[in-house]
């Protein structure tokens, strides 16, 4: 059995107390550099942001319809699909169409009257 004797016997603290304890000792490290295989584990110092947007163009956050609002209520076809990876580039909807757009997919559709 071990020997305890030379173990202080203290009361206990709040788990509050012991916090304000421990954010009054503690110090903040220096941020450091290594490499992306040392980083593992580790807390960036900083937020690290994209030179450019990814995609580089604004993209559907949902699966869903394009389509021009004034036609309202009813049953339109589908002339067009904006999938992730395409650009939208010449997509167009013009009343009383709609493109399906996928999540990720380009959101440069243009809408003629």
């Amino acid at each position: 059995m071990a020997d305890h004797s030379c173990v202080k016997s203290t009361a206990m603290i709040s788990p509050d107390e012991a916090l304000k304890t421990v954010l009054e000792v503690a110090q903040c490290l220096p941020p450091i550099v290594v490499s992306l295989h040392d980083a593992i584990g580790k807390v960036l110092a900083q937020d690290i942001r994209a030179s450019d947007p990814l995609p580089p163009y604004p993209a559907s956050i949902k699966d869903g319809y394009a389509v021009v609002a004034s036609d309202g209520p009813g049953e339109y076809p589908v002339i067009i699909e904006s999938r992730a990876g395409n650009d939208g580039v010449g997509v167009t909807v013009t009343p009383g169409t709609v493109a399906y757009v996928t999540t990720g997919g380009a959101f440069l559709i243009i809408f003629e009257s």
